[in-house]
C-alpha cells in the first residue's frame, strides 16, 4: 500500500483529517476509494500511510467549495479518539512543555510532512512550525496545522492558552476575524515561518491526567516506530530534513548539520557520496524548491526570499538562481 520513497503519516492523521472533512461534507467515502484504502484499515492509528494522501483530501474539499478558513476550522476539531501514538505519548507528559518537546522529537512518526523547532527568547517560547513536501507551501495544510497545536495544547491542559503571537507564511486566507476568534490575538502574514509564540509560563501548565509509567511505556514505542522509518535509515533523507528545518536560522553549513546529527564532517561528506549526492546539492535542492514555491505566493519580495533561503546577500540569490533556472527570480516570477 505505502511507497517506501513516500514521506508517510501515520493512519491517524488521514483518518482524522477525513472525519472533520466529512463533517463538512466537503469529502467522502469515494474519496477513500481513490486512494485505494477503506476507513476500517485507518482505523489501524499506527498504520502508515503517504502524506501526499491528505493532500489529496484537502485537493478536493478545495475543489467542492471549502471555505477559506477551512484548515482553521479542521485544526479546532482534533478528536481524541482519532488520536495516533505521539500524540498518546505527548498526552502523558507532565506538563505542557514536556507534551511540545516529546512532539519536536518524535513528530516524523506523527508525519514525515513536518517538524517543529522551540526557540526560547527571554520571558517566551516560540514553536516554529517547518514543513517538507508534498506539504511545504500549503498554505491550508499549515494553518491546520497551527491551530491542531493550539487546539492539543488546550486539550492537554483543559486551558484555554492563548499564545502571545501567531504567524504565518503565506498571505491571509481569511478575514482578520477569524484568526483572533481561533487563535485569540491577531495573526501576522508574511512572516519568515510559521509560529505559535506563548509565555514561557504557560508551557509549565500541567497536564491533566499525565502518568508517568505509561510515558516511559509509550516512549520505548514511539521510539521504536520512528527508528523503522526509511527517512531514520537513509542520511540523505535526514540531511535533507536537517536543511529545511534550519532554513529559518541560517545555519546552513555542513559543520552545523553534522553537528546535529551527532557525526563528523567527514562521515557525512563519505555517506552522502554512498547515497549518490553531496552536501551542497542537497542544500541547493531545498533551496531551489522552497524559492519557486515562495515565489507562487503573493507578496514574496526577492530580498525576503534570499533571507529566507540563507544567502549573506541579495546579490549571491540572483546569481544561485539564474543558475538553476537561466533567469532572474524577477523574471521567473513574471513568466505565465
Amino acid at each position: 500500500m505505502l511507497l517506501a520513497a513516500a514521506p508517510s503519516a501515520t493512519a491517524s492523521q488521514l483518518l482524522d483529517l477525513y472525519l472533520s472533512l466529512q463533517g463538512f461534507a466537503l469529502v467522502g467515502p469515494q474519496d477513500l476509494q481513490e486512494l485505494g484504502v477503506e476507513l476500517e484499515q485507518l482505523k489501524d492509528l499506527e498504520m502508515r500511510v503517504p502524506v501526499q494522501w491528505s493532500v489529496h483530501l484537502w485537493q478536493r474539499a478545495i475543489r467542492r467549495g471549502a471555505p477559506a478558513e477551512i484548515g482553521l476550522l479542521v485544526g479546532q476539531r482534533r478528536g481524541l479518539h482519532t488520536r495516533g501514538p505521539v500524540a498518546h505519548l505527548a498526552a502523558q507528559s507532565a506538563t505542557l512543555s514536556e507534551a511540545v518537546e516529546l512532539f519536536r522529537l518524535y513528530i516524523p512518526v506523527m508525519s514525515e510532512g513536518e517538524s517543529l523547532r522551540v526557540e526560547s527568547v527571554g520571558d517566551r517560547v516560540r514553536v516554529h512550525f517547518l514543513f517538507n513536501p508534498p506539504l511545504l507551501g500549503h498554505a491550508v495544510a499549515s494553518e491546520h496545522s497551527v491551530s491542531s497545536a493550539l487546539c492539543w495544547a488546550r486539550q492537554l491542559t483543559a486551558v484555554r492558552v492563548v499564545p502571545q503571537a501567531v504567524g504565518f507564511c503565506h498571505e491571509a486566507l481569511a478575514a482578520a476575524a477569524v484568526y483572533r476568534q481561533v487563535f485569540g490575538v491577531p495573526a501576522r502574514f508574511a512572516e519568515e515561518s510559521n509560529y505559535l509564540e506563548f509565555l514561557s509560563s504557560d508551557l509549565l501548565l500541567p497536564v491533566q491526567g499525565a502518568n508517568a509509567y505509561l510515558k516511559n511505556l509509550m516512549q520505548q514505542r514511539v521510539s521504536d516506530m520512528q527508528a523503522q522509518l526509511p527517512a531514520q535509515r537513509s542520511l540523505r533523507a535526514r540531511v535533507l530534513q536537517q536543511i529545511e528545518r534550519s532554513l529559518a536560522t541560517g545555519e546552513l553549513s555542513v559543520e552545523a548539520a553534522a553537528h546535529r546529527l551527532g557525526i563528523s564532517r567527514q562521515t557525512l561528506h563519505r555517506h552522502l557520496r554512498a547515497e549518490g549526492c553531496s552536501y551542497s546539492g542537497l542544500l541547493a535542492d531545498v533551496r531551489r524548491r522552497h524559492a519557486v514555491q515562495r515565489l507562487a505566493q503573493s507578496g514574496c519580495s526577492v530580498e525576503q526570499l534570499s533571507r529566507e533561503l540563507g544567502f549573506s546577500e541579495p546579490s549571491a540569490f540572483y546569481k544561485a538562481f539564474k543558475g538553476w533556472f537561466g533567469v532572474t527570480p524577477r523574471a521567473y516570477d513574471a513568466t505565465p
